[in-house]
């Protein structure tokens, strides 16, 4: 795959190691920090687009496979973007997204793309099969926060949710529908399930770092429970005899900008303060968070040779 550091924030700025090992494989680094502010947490079709159209000309026409660095988990609904630029890319292909997380990422959400609604507008893609969202711990899948989610996701089967656990140990009924946890099923056997649940040959991979424990990851969120070591068995396991078309790394963590005209920056502070922890990470938190990113960069790119 071709690796691509999307900067969005300042989160990978200093991560001088993942820049080397990516411009030194051929990859490329696409600046987009002044268009930041404007699409952090959410944008409008207006900043989207001038986004797009900077992505695109920066990438250029080669036509492999990239895998995508971006920053703050508060830009994960730029991967509808690239999973749109992946099946481009392959237009005749189905795919399956895979969605690590510690949020269900599928509210319903008006005029523009939200960091918390972008599942609806990739599983709505024609060439995509559907998402398989894993690992969330968040309480946005318990009510009510579970009334802010999309039913038709579920409803219409284009929509899987598998989350850590669910309350008394057993399965999660979501919006009607019972679904395992990897509580409930343990490691091994949620391993052996997972690769059951992928019916088409190509795959994306999109992977929010606040899905893992704290040891292993700072970011801008609440944080998941899942190790490293078993995100990237799981990541094996999806793999295995199947084409990845691209894949994605969030969850780095960075100072907030919020931009987009009129009142957004201050709806937006706003909505940080309401969901988001108050305190920064640590320093050396967050430069742990470059030794992750290589990590998944090995596994990725290994996964897709």
């Amino acid at each position: 795959m071709r690796p691509v550091l999307l900067h969005l924030d300042d989160a990978l700025t200093s991560q001088t190691a993942l820049e080397g090992r990516v411009l030194s494989d051929g990859g490329r680094s696409v600046e987009c920090r002044d268009l930041g502010p404007s699409v952090r947490l959410w944008g409008r079709p207006a900043s989207l687009q001038a986004l797009e159209d900077r992505v695109r000309a920066g990438l250029g026409d080669d036509a492999r496979p990239l895998l995508t660095f971006m920053g703050s988990g508060d830009f994960h609904h730029v991967s509808a973007l690239l999973v749109r630029l992946a099946s481009e890319r392959a237009p005749e292909e189905a795919i399956t997204v895979v969605h690590f997380d510690n949020h269900p990422d599928w509210v319903r959400y008006q005029n523009g793309l939200h960091c918390g609604s972008w599942v609806a507008t990739a599983a709505r893609l024609p060439s995509v099969s559907k998402v398989i969202t894993m690992g969330v711990c968040s309480s946005d899948i318990l009510p009510p926060g579970s009334k802010e989610g999309d039913v038709s996701l579920i409803q219409d089967g284009v929509l899987e949710l598998y989350a850590h656990a669910a309350p008394g140990g057993g399965t999660l009924d979501l919006f009607g529908k019972d679904f395992a946890t990897i509580q409930s099923l343990g490691e091994d056997g949620f391993a052996d399930f997972l690769a059951t649940r992928i019916e088409t040959e190509s795959l994306y991979i999109t992977i929010d770092k606040d899905v893992l424990r704290p040891d292993d990851a700072a970011t801008n969120w609440d944080q998941g429970q899942m190790t490293l070591a078993y995100l990237q068995r799981l990541l094996a396991v999806a793999a295995r005899g199947r084409r990845l078309v691209g894949a994605d790394v969030i969850g780095d963590w960075s100072h907030p900008r919020y931009g987009g005209g009129g009142l957004a920056p201050l709806l937006k502070k706003g909505e940080a303060l309401l969901d988001q922890p108050w305190s920064a990470p640590s320093v050396e938190a967050r430069a742990h968070n470059q030794a992750v990113n290589l990590s998944l960069y090995e596994t990725l790119q290994e996964l897709a040779a």
